[in-house]
C-alpha cells in the first residue's frame, strides 16, 4: 500500500479507529527509533512539538462528547511533565 493510499483511507475511518491507528504507528515509530540510539531525540519544550500539539488539542476540542477534552490532555501533560 503507498502512502497516498493510506492517506486517502484515513479519510474513511472513524475516531476510534484513527486513535488506533495513531497509538500503533506512533508505538512502531518509537520501537525503530530506539534502533538508533540518540538520533531524533525530542525536546519538550521543541516549538514543533507544542505546536503540533496545540493543534491535536484545537482539534480534539472540536469533538465534544468523545472523549476528554483537549484542555483538560493539555493540563494533565503540564503536570506530568513539570514533574
Amino acid at each position: 500500500m503507498s502512502f497516498t493510499e493510506i492517506e486517502a483511507a484515513l479519510d474513511k475511518l472513524g475516531p476510534d479507529d484513527l486513535r488506533r491507528l495513531a497509538l500503533k504507528s506512533w508505538t512502531a515509530f518509537v520501537q525503530k527509533e530506539a534502533l538508533t540510539a540518540g538520533d531524533n531525540e525530542c525536546d519538550e519544550s521543541d516549538p514543533r512539538l507544542l505546536k503540533a500539539l496545540d493543534e491535536a488539542i484545537a482539534k480534539a476540542d472540536t469533538t465534544p462528547g468523545q472523549g476528554h477534552p483537549g484542555s483538560q490532555v493539555r493540563a494533565r501533560l503540564d503536570e506530568w511533565i513539570s514533574k
